[in-house]
């Protein structure tokens, strides 16, 4: 069986690379993924020439994090909290929202809309319920109320 130790600076650059090649990865990504396997110091270099490489870059992966977590619909809070736990600080989360701007507000009514159709204030039940399923996708309190509100199509 093989040894699965990444012992030269080679093979820690093909690993990372490896896992470029399927995906966009965080440098924190790949420092979790790849770390148990490598000596720390080899690790540095490795995701250093990466960077220098232009193979891999925090800003590029918020970007394409962005527009993928929004094109399915989550909000910004769940993204931008994603983003944190994935290694991406608030300046590149930021750079990314002003790279590639989104109507948040609109986003969520479009959910909302195909997720519940129309939803009236009067019915309490399932308008608490619609609140909550935008809350938990991430849309703060504003951006769930603006996409309950009839609209001027309705």
């Amino acid at each position: 069986m093989k040894d699965n130790k990444l012992e030269t600076l080679g093979e820690v650059k093909a690993a990372a690379v490896r896992l470029l090649a399927r995906r966009e990865h965080s440098r924190a990504e790949l420092v979790q993924k790849i770390g148990g396997r490598t000596e720390p110091e080899l690790l540095v270099q490795a995701l250093d020439a990466l960077e220098a490489d232009g193979y891999l870059s925090d800003a590029r992966f918020a970007a394409v994090y962005l527009r993928s977590k929004a094109s399915q619909g989550f909000g910004p809070m769940r993204i931008r909290s994603e983003m944190g736990r994935k290694g991406i600080d608030a300046a590149l989360w930021q750079q990314s929202l002003e790279d590639e701007p989104v109507d948040w507000f609109e986003q969520a009514r479009d959910l909302a809309r195909r997720r519940f159709g129309l939803v009236s204030r009067d019915d309490r039940k399932l308008y608490a319920k619609c609140m909550r399923y935008l809350m938990t996708r991430g849309y703060n309190m504003d951006q769930a109320r603006y996409a309950l509100q009839p609209g001027d199509d309705d």
